[in-house]
């Protein structure tokens, strides 16, 4: 139904009740206005909703970025403690070797020792020490290392 307003009902000062209009009807238009009211606030909620997520996604989109960074931190990381732990391997085997060949030489050298002992001791050496005393020309070829 359509209501017309004429000059002759505004000015008598009748209410859109007078003019038949039913209870109905304002009751069809406040529910619209209502409905329409809930519709925007919905429309709000779901931009800040949107918002929101968006936010969100931008944030974990960030930590994704952060998170890649630190693995590839990680596997250089990784990298390089796999390429010392090789070099550790080489120089514990030099040291294992070097240790062989410090025992072997250290043996070697107690062995000298204890043969020159053996020489200083000995009879020959000491008449050859004393005729050395005693022919002193010899003493100048006595060790020639030195």
């Amino acid at each position: 139904m359509r209501l017309s307003f004429t000059s002759t009902n505004l000015h008598l000062g009748l209410s859109h009740y007078d003019w038949g209009v039913s209870t109905g009807e304002d009751d069809r238009d406040e529910l619209i206005k209502e409905l329409l009211a809930e519709a925007h606030g919905l429309r709000m909620k779901n931009e800040q909703i949107s918002l929101y997520t968006e936010s969100k996604i931008a944030e974990l989109v960030k930590l994704q970025r952060e998170l890649l960074t630190i693995r590839d931190g990680f596997e250089t990381v990784v990298e390089q403690r796999n390429d010392l732990e090789g070099k550790l391997a080489q120089v514990n085997t030099e040291l294992e070797h070097l240790g062989t060949i410090y025992t072997a030489m250290t043996d070697q050298r107690d062995r000298l020792r204890g043969r020159v002992a053996e020489v200083e001791t000995s009879r020959a050496f000491r008449i050859g020490k004393r005729f050395i005393r005693f022919v002193p020309f010899l003493k100048e070829h006595e060790n020639p290392t030195q």
